[in-house]
């Protein structure tokens, strides 16, 4: 009786763990058919009725951390910057730990001028996501634009070791190494060459002082 007893609890805490662990069907069908078709007419750069779908899919299912994401995304690319952060704030509150929830954030911050807080989103993408090369990229991206190019073409060879054929990665670091190279000042960028023509003027100078004493 007391094994039969086991058995029954264990077999119930291993059914608790498989339900646990199966995803949770949250959404119900109409809200996901809105917001796919949110998504294909984002593809079609139809912005303000994409809105309208995503909108249509958070009152249905009010938790729909997605679509509150990619409605701050389609307001984002409608330029309706402010509209758009509340919206990203939206789907961060329902779920913080959601790395491209933080990534989109960062692209709205970047048209709201606030680089900090840009940069900030980032980081915060890339620590949940480690290995995902579209947080290092704009990260990298969000680096250059402060001018602290030697950390964005670190952060870039990040990337080419995450994905090789990130779309336009070797164009941005090579970019901002010319932009490093041409924000030293041209005498750092000499400073041999001026050490070793001062060291001959010296030299020279010595030599032409030391001629005159003789005579």
């Amino acid at each position: 009786m007391y094994v039969k007893k086991i058995i029954h609890t264990g077999f119930f805490v291993f059914l608790l763990v498989i339900l646990c662990s199966m995803p949770v069907l949250a959404y119900s069908p109409d809200a996901t058919d809105l917001y796919a078709q949110g998504n294909l007419l984002m593809k079609n750069k139809n912005y303000t009725q994409a809105v309208a779908a995503y909108e249509k899919a958070t009152s249905i299912a009010p938790d729909y951390y997605e679509a509150w994401n990619s409605k701050a995304d389609a307001l984002n690319r409608a330029q309706l910057f402010k509209d758009a952060l509340s919206a990203s704030d939206k789907s961060l509150s329902l779920n913080p730990e959601y790395a491209q929830g933080w990534i989109n954030r960062g692209y709205i911050l970047y048209n709201l001028g606030r680089t900090d807080d840009e940069l900030k989103a980032y980081e915060k993408a890339i620590s949940l996501d480690p290995s995902n090369p579209e947080a290092w990229f704009n990260k990298g991206y969000s680096l250059a634009g402060m001018k602290r190019y030697n950390e964005a073409i670190s952060v870039f060879d990040k990337v080419q070791s995450l994905d090789p054929n990130y779309p336009n990665l070797a164009a941005n670091r090579r970019i901002a190494e010319q932009s490093r190279d041409a924000a030293v000042p041209w005498y750092v960028k000499n400073a041999l060459t001026l050490g070793i023509i001062a060291l001959f003027a010296v030299g020279a100078i010595a030599w032409f002082v030391s001629v005159r004493k003789e005579y």
